[in-house]
């Protein structure tokens, strides 16, 4: 079965905009040349693509599930034609980033500076997000490159561990007087905010069985670092962050003291496994695994924040990695 381009294109503007009158005119055709297009295309395909539904158009079961696919395809072939472009006239083109809050708003500025310093024809576009989220954008290939704890499943992923960081809590000094060493016996009165679903913390927490997720149930949900580091600066609540988010320019007011039993999150550098990165992905991540050991030097980032190297991931890998993820050596 031979797949075009067009047909491809002609399916994808019509499903999104569930019209063949306003898709016609996106696609600077007639309504009955799209309409006679997109029946030969179904025929080829031997499953129905759209089903009326009152005075408009919805998608068949078949043509729901093949959506997906049409925009991954469609999004391969423009990777194809650009990188064809790219190889003639120089690294052009966009990479779609997918990150959390706490790597967005410490490292990746500093990232991001030196990459248009050299890449400047480059377009980035990012896309902020919780973990699980991100691991899914990748996966459908939403975004080229993801910045993520692997909370759900890496399995189609190339995995490069980036820093380990543990978990504390996040507090005003002025309205809650905690010391490091009371931090147990003082996390079963304190208004812990509580992590919302999908979270690389509390799936940090509840893997290795911390009774601080059972502390957490009472208080205000929410998954916004900024709003953790808000409410924890008027007293409305003490935040459980990574010492990672903890370094955030905007909690440099606040306390942060880790709980133990010690708990760790880490943070991957995450692509597909089988699909080749872009020429514009492909050279940001070698801006970033390049400049980061210059870069980790000079950041705010708490001490407790480990940071591991790339250069090193074949070596952890022959040595029995993951096969899913090559953990980089520190």
């Amino acid at each position: 079965m031979n797949l075009t381009q067009r047909q491809l294109r002609m399916f994808v503007v019509t499903a999104t905009l569930g019209n063949v009158s306003r898709a016609s005119q996106a696609l600077h055709l007639s309504q009955p040349a799209l309409t006679r297009a997109l029946q030969e295309f179904a025929a080829q395909l031997g499953f129905p693509l759209f089903q009326r539904e009152g005075r408009g158009l919805a998608l068949s079961r078949e043509g729901a599930r093949f959506l997906p696919i049409a925009q991954r395809l469609l999004r391969d072939m423009d990777h194809i034609a650009e990188d064809v472009r790219d190889e003639s006239k120089g690294v052009r083109g966009a990479v779609t980033i997918a990150v959390g809050a706490a790597f967005g708003s410490t490292v990746l500025p500093g990232v991001l500076r030196k990459f248009f310093e050299l890449y400047p024809l480059v377009r980035v576009r990012l896309i902020e997000d919780d973990s699980g989220p991100i691991i899914e954008h990748v996966t459908r290939g939403e975004a080229d490159l993801g910045i993520a704890s692997l909370v759900g499943d890496p399995a189609p992923l190339h995995c490069e561990r980036i820093l380990r960081a543990p978990i504390g809590l996040l507090l005003n000094p002025q309205q809650f007087a905690v010391a490091p060493d009371e931090t147990e016996t003082a996390l079963a009165t304190l208004p812990l905010l509580k992590e919302a679903s999908g979270t690389s913390t509390l799936h940090a927490l509840w893997s290795s069985g911390s009774t601080v997720v059972s502390q957490m149930e009472p208080g205000i949900e929410l998954s916004s670092l900024p709003l953790q580091i808000a409410l924890a600066k008027v007293g409305a609540g003490v935040a459980v962050v990574s010492a990672l988010g903890a370094s955030n320019p905007a909690a440099a007011c606040l306390q942060f003291i880790l709980i133990k039993p010690m708990v760790y999150r880490e943070i991957y550098l995450v692509h597909q496994r089988h699909t080749p990165l872009t020429p514009a992905a492909r050279v940001f991540r070698e801006v970033f695994w390049s400049h980061l050991p210059l870069l980790r030097n000079t950041l705010e980032i708490h001490p407790a924040v480990t940071f591991f190297k790339s250069s090193e991931s074949e070596m952890d890998r022959a040595n029995g990695g993951s096969e899913q993820c090559d953990d980089a050596a520190q």
